[in-house]
């Protein structure tokens, strides 16, 4: 015994008294212990562990961290036979639980907290752990509700939303099972999430379709068999095919189209239908090319003959609607400046007008293609415009893979969540883009400009994004629109 103080009394310990915790989340190698080992080997220990003994037994044990470095410890101590890695000194802590299970609760709680500090351990390590928190909690005091569960964490030091603690569970019960390698592998939380909602869509469109045939097998088999084949290293792992092998398994078993069960397993599908319902069906591209007409002016003398416009209106319906339909706009969405119908034949005009209009080829977010700035009367409506800037928000951030950030809000469409971790600059880049969008970012004109224009020797953003950018824009200006209007008596 060395010191004795508030926070607890140090010891010399020799490494056959000191065990590591039994209980420790880490289950995998930490993945900077090599650098770890070379400190301890230059340096020492640079703080001392925290240990504890519960009652009854003879060895101590790691309280709070620092089972990584015990491990090097005794790694260092078979490779040296160095007295300095054989005893240590510890800042020993009495036991202070009346009972061995609220004790070993106190040590696990301490464990998480280290590591979350640290930000170490893996997604799956982190919900075991916490699963087996929760587990002794109500050991402890008895059955616990989640709401009173989550409480109980939070006043212990480590507080878990409501929807993490959700996906945790999913996770250990769902997954791990069928994958443990890439999630020991340090599968991320995004990467988990994207599986667990194709899951979660996978399954319901299941129990829809299966209820009408017989002797169907169980979906979680199915899912099972879709999923098993991608136990394999991190490295290696694809949520991409785990949907189509899933997309396959379903419509091979309930006998329905691959492209329907698509529109259910693909993200951005669901997405989109979720919002503007099943997508209008594209028209095919006119053979002759369009192109704008200079402008002419045509004297009285010059119209055409009566007898030619008369003949000109006996062609067949089908055929005149598709030929004024391709001419009815240029490249740029400008309405040519001649045509060979009859200025006094309005009705027919209107009529033409119409199928036109009705046939245009939307985007996913409902605007014309070939405009930007027309919004559909159909979506000009608070709810609507906030619903579909979120929309093209979220298509915008999944050129870059952050669509998990973009989160609705009735204020702006759209709110942007701050990423876990950092992100690569090309991501930053749209991250920094949409949060601009937001107002929640202050950034330099200079950069902006080289992205919205390009440089000589940097393209700057590309054509599709730039032209989906503006769409936000349009919407968002549209949404603040209706926002400042009155509201009706």
């Amino acid at each position: 015994m060395i010191m004795n103080n508030d926070q607890g009394t140090l010891l010399s310990v020799s490494l056959d008294q000191l065990r590591a915790f039994d209980l420790n989340p880490r289950i995998t190698r930490n993945p900077d212990y090599e650098e770890i080992k070379d400190s301890i080997r230059n340096r020492g220990l640079d703080l001392p562990p925290q240990i504890t003994q519960r009652p009854g037994e003879k060895n101590y044990i790691i309280a709070s961290g620092g089972n990584t470095r015990l491990a090097i410890l005794n790694e260092l101590w078979l490779e040296t036979h160095d007295k300095k890695y054989w005893t240590i000194t510890c800042l020993y802590r009495k036991w202070s639980s009346d009972t061995l299970e609220k004790g070993n609760l106190q040590c696990l709680m301490g464990h998480l907290i280290e590591n979350e500090m640290r930000g170490s351990l893996t997604f799956i390590e982190r919900a075991l752990g916490i699963l087996k928190s929760a587990e002794m909690y109500s050991s402890v005091y008895g059955s616990l509700s989640q709401s009173e569960l989550l409480n109980r964490l939070s006043l212990d030091g480590y507080p878990v939303h409501q929807s993490v603690f959700s996906k945790m569970t999913a996770t250990v019960n769902l997954l791990l099972p069928h994958i443990p390698e890439p999630l020991y592998g340090g599968l991320s939380r995004n990467v988990i999430d994207k599986i667990l909602t194709l899951r979660s869509s996978a399954e319901k469109f299941w129990d829809i379709h299966s209820r009408s045939q017989k002797n169907m097998p169980a979906f979680e088999d199915t899912f099972a068999m879709a999923i098993l084949p991608f136990n394999v290293p991190l490295s290696c792992f694809s949520v991409e095919h785990i949907q189509d092998e899933l997309t396959g398994l379903i419509s091979q078993t309930l006998n329905i189209d691959y492209n329907t069960v698509a529109l259910v397993t693909d993200a951005s599908a669901r997405k989109r239908e979720s919002l503007l319902g099943l997508p209008a069906p594209v028209l095919p591209e006119v053979d002759a090319q369009r192109r704008r007409q200079p402008e002419t002016s045509v004297s009285p003398d010059m119209a055409p003959p009566t007898e030619d416009l008369a003949t000109s209106k006996k062609q067949p319906e089908a055929n005149l609607s598709e030929n004024v339909c391709a001419e009815s706009e240029d490249l740029y969405g400008n309405s040519p400046e001649n045509s060979t119908m009859d200025a006094t034949d309005t009705t027919s005009g209107r009529q033409i007008n119409d199928a036109c209009v009705t046939t245009t080829a939307k985007s996913p977010s409902g605007l014309a293609t070939d405009t930007i700035w027309n919004i559909d009367p159909a979506f000009d409506d608070l709810s609507s415009l906030a619903s579909l800037a979120e929309q093209t928000a979220w298509e915008l951030a999944s050129a870059a893979g952050i669509e998990y950030l973009i989160q609705p809000s009735a204020e702006s469409g759209f709110a942007l969540e701050e990423p876990d971790t950092p992100l690569p600059n090309e991501n930053r880049v749209y991250w920094q883009l949409l949060s601009f969008l937001t107002r929640k970012n202050e950034s330099s004109a200079a950069v902006w400009q080289q992205l919205f224009l390009g440089t000589a020797t940097a393209a700057g953003l590309t054509d599709d994004v730039i032209i989906r950018l503006f769409q936000l824009v349009r919407l968002i200006r549209r949404l603040h629109e209706k926002q400042r209007e009155p509201v009706a008596s």
